[in-house]
């Protein structure tokens, strides 16, 4: 009873991060399938170790620089720190389960399978939290520009992240509790995400319409050159976040729609195992694109980036 009992809770666990795929067999190693399982292993090594680095700058251009250190910078920050992760643990732990199974086994490692889904559910529940505070913080920045310094506080930020964070490892933890009853972690994820998503589409079309009711008064000449300035300062961060979450969404939405309506009309078990595995890539690979985002954007985090990449040309002596 007490084999047969964890077999199932193991079952359970990784259905979680697999549901609906086929179980894998090593007869699906054939020449093509071996070669795609090689090709995504091999980039996501690479996005791996990019990702890492331009994350870890992230975070430092924005402790070590003072004109950095902006609240929508210091979420951003935040929101590196699941990007991180992504790189650090769930593609590795991604290929490392690809590489099993080209050494030929036809069961998934069960440790890797307990760490990938721990990875994937605190970076998932995190980073789409993380879109929503940032979606707030813009929607007060640019509808309350007068109110926001008293609202937006170091200590409310900071507090919010932590939040953020904590709320993350504990979906973690509870998906592992309810390991034989998924029913509470699937009602609890559901509500925690519809709520975020809900709060970020609230917020980016409230944004949206005031936006462009200032840009008229810009045009109109009816407002003050020192409002102006503001209002285009915090117009450019806005920007920057959207552009953030489009590119997540954009990353995410194949995979979904693999899942949902491309899936159950492929009969080849084995391309159900590529096509997973290169959508669900994708998805990974947008934590390398936040920081690309911000050197683009920013000209501050470009210096930054600069100073921090020729740091030793600067210690040199004259």
């Amino acid at each position: 009873m007490t084999n047969s009992s964890k077999q199932i809770s193991q079952l359970d666990v990784c259905s979680y991060v697999y549901d609906g795929m086929p179980d894998w067999l090593p007869a699906y190693l054939t020449t093509p399938v071996t070669v795609s399982l090689i090709f995504l292993s091999v980039i996501n090594l690479l996005m791996s170790a990019c990702t890492i680095f331009l994350n870890v700058l992230v975070m430092i251009a924005v402790k070590t620089s003072p004109r950095l250190k902006t609240n929508c910078n210091m979420l951003l920050a935040s929101l590196a720190g699941t990007d991180l992760m992504t790189g650090a643990i769930g593609q590795p732990l991604t290929v490392a389960k690809q590489t099993r199974r080209l050494g030929g086994s036809s069961v998934d490692s069960y440790s890797v399978c307990l760490l990938e889904g721990a990875v994937t559910v605190t970076s998932v529940t995190a980073s789409i939290q993380h879109l929503a505070l940032l979606s707030i913080e813009r929607y007060l920045a640019i509808m309350h520009p007068y109110k926001y310094p008293e609202i937006i506080t170091k200590y409310r930020l900071v507090a919010s992240a932590v939040t953020v964070w904590s709320v993350a490892a504990l979906m973690t933890v509870l998906t592992y509790i309810f390991s034989l009853n998924n029913v509470f972690n699937s009602v609890f994820r559901v509500i925690l995400i519809v709520a975020s998503i809900s709060i970020l589409i609230f917020c980016q079309i409230a944004v949206y319409r005031e936006a462009r009711s200032q840009m008229l008064k810009i045009a109109s000449q009816q407002i003050s050159t020192e409002a102006k300035e503001t209002f285009l300062k915090e117009k450019k961060a806005l920007n920057t976040t959207r552009i953030v979450i489009g590119v997540v969404l954009l990353s995410f939405v194949p995979l979904f729609l693999f899942r949902l309506f491309m899936m159950p009309f492929l009969s080849s078990p084995a391309m159900k195992f590529v096509m997973e595995y290169a959508f669900r890539s994708l998805a990974l690979c947008n934590s390398v694109c936040n920081p690309l985002i911000y050197c683009a954007r920013n000209k501050e985090f470009r210096k930054a980036f600069k100073r921090l990449l020729c740091k030793q040309c600067h210690l040199q002596p004259n």
